[in-house]
């Protein structure tokens, strides 16, 4: 997986979203994007509100992150409609451990990197008119 550098900052058990946007100690972080996890506009509002709240979404990805020899390897939870997201390091938890917020998703190299799509809707098969 290709890695990224970008200016930002992992913070420690942030318990909302705002938090993650008002940082003052930004400085250069090696990411390795494994997965996006795409979410519906209110489902991104739900996680951006209660990071600290266990997310069914994160927990079959959880063993994908953690940190090793300088790079973290998180998850990128965003949403369609929005340019913006929030990585995430689950360190084998059920939320978002260490997050860091992503004002620009194209400020990271996202080749080849799969995408689970939570906002999807599932089809309910067509009925067929009776005759």
């Amino acid at each position: 997986m290709p890695k990224s550098t970008i200016c930002g900052c992992f913070f420690f058990k942030a318990s909302h979203a705002q938090e993650l946007v008002e940082v003052k100690t930004a400085q250069l972080i090696l990411v390795e994007v494994v997965k996006i996890l795409q979410l519906t506009g209110q489902q991104f509002q739900n996680f951006s509100a209660n990071l600290l709240r266990d997310m069914p979404f994160l927990i079959p990805n959880k063993h994908l992150t953690g940190y090793d020899k300088g790079v973290t390897r998180c998850l990128l939870v965003t949403t369609r409609g929005r340019r913006d997201g929030i990585l995430v390091d689950c360190q084998g938890y059920n939320y978002a451990r260490y997050s860091c917020y992503v004002p620009e998703k194209r400020s990271l190299d996202l080749r080849d990197v799969p995408v689970d799509h939570y906002d999807l809707k599932l089809r309910q098969p067509r009925r067929q008119r009776e005759r």
